[in-house]
């Protein structure tokens, strides 16, 4: 019996849940993208969405030769479904610019140079604010004229994005015991 076609739309949806990328995040490649089966066809695994999770070739090929672990693709597909339920594509590129550019004292730097935000820019923010993955702090003030901020992820934005990238759903348990 022939391998049945994966539905456009269903190809369609796990693109957009992806942001039509590679899943894996630290790899988000976006030149050609794969549809990868978690649960492979041989093994009774459907075509529905919840078996399938968009990947680059290279990263699909990897997989395949055992180098990503089928246990990381299960744990990036929960996060990728988790974050596009509670976020848009914006607030996840938020959180990786965030895991990316904070240094040690809670300060969004590039170059080595503290980057001061507006309320607009802490605005830019405020769904992760306020699911408690972002905080921030004011870092100039001139007599309340112009005040400025910065934004970095709180111990709990730490531990999703650290989860994420390593594939490693034992981060995850920390999410809820980390002080905040």
């Amino acid at each position: 019996m022939g391998r049945k076609a994966i539905p456009k739309e269903t190809q369609w949806n796990v693109l957009t849940e992806a942001g039509f990328r590679c899943s894996v995040p630290t790899c988000r490649g976006i030149l050609a993208i794969d549809i990868h089966h978690l649960v492979q066809v041989s093994e009774e695994g459907s075509n529905e969405p919840s078996n399938l999770i968009a990947l680059c070739p290279t990263c699909h090929a990897l997989h395949h030769r055992g180098v990503i672990p089928k246990s990381s693709l299960f744990v990036w597909k929960s996060l990728l479904v988790s974050l596009m339920q509670a976020f848009d594509k914006q607030a996840i590129d938020d959180l990786l610019f965030l895991d990316l550019s904070s240094n040690d004292n809670n300060e969004i730097t590039l170059n080595h140079r503290t980057v001061a935000l507006s309320g607009d820019g802490v605005l830019k923010f405020s769904r992760l604010i306020a699911s408690g993955l972002v905080s921030y702090s004011i870092i100039t003030n001139n007599n309340w004229q112009l005040v400025t901020y910065t934004a970095f992820l709180t111990p709990k934005g730490k531990n999703l994005v650290s989860a994420w990238k390593a594939g490693d759903r034992s981060i995850l348990e920390n999410i809820n015991t980390e002080k905040q």
